[in-house]
């Protein structure tokens, strides 16, 4: 059984899953590193010169993919859950809703404002309406909601792994 980790850009995904994985001695892999190696370019650069739509084509048949793979713990892309195709797949999946204040993701999202082309000009209003239209798409397929809010990367992963301990 994989776990996959969904929520917001700056929600602390790839953190908690790479700790996950470490405790539980499964393999960590990240959607978004993956579609970087699939054309030996930065996400940016991706946007740039293939466009969102490509992205998000390679995006679904890697997470797609990754529905095969056993003993990972998968960190999604903020906006796969886009896609309905992506939705109905992860439904039946161990799926956790990394959640955070709005306020909290903002500030930890444009600390990379670099590397996230969505977020190159984008408010913290802006940011808010994202997350909105993706809120209740990401409760949808979660298993479980866990709040970041307030706690470190090891009280996350911790929690997602007594979690699964009780409830496998």
């Amino acid at each position: 059984m994989n776990i996959f980790l969904t929520g917001m850009m700056g929600s602390g995904k790839s953190s908690v899953g790479q700790l996950i994985s470490k405790y539980l001695n499964n393999t960590f892999y990240d959607l978004d590193r993956g579609i970087e190696k699939r054309f030996n370019l930065t996400i940016k650069d991706i946007f740039q010169e293939y466009g969102e739509n490509k992205f998000r084509e390679v995006e679904s048949k890697l997470l797609a993919d990754s529905v095969y793979l056993s003993k990972n713990v998968i960190a999604t892309g903020g906006g796969i859950v886009l896609d309905p195709e992506n939705l109905k797949l992860l439904r039946d999946q161990r799926v956790y809703f990394l959640d955070a204040s709005i306020q909290i993701l903002y500030e930890r999202a444009i600390k990379k404002r670099d590397q996230r082309p969505l977020l190159k000009d984008v408010s913290l209003m802006e940011f808010a309406e994202i997350y909105e239209q993706r809120k209740s798409l990401y409760n949808e397929c979660a298993t479980k909601v866990i709040s970041t809010d307030d706690k470190s990367i090891e009280e996350i992963a911790k929690e997602i792994i007594e979690y699964e301990q009780f409830n496998i």
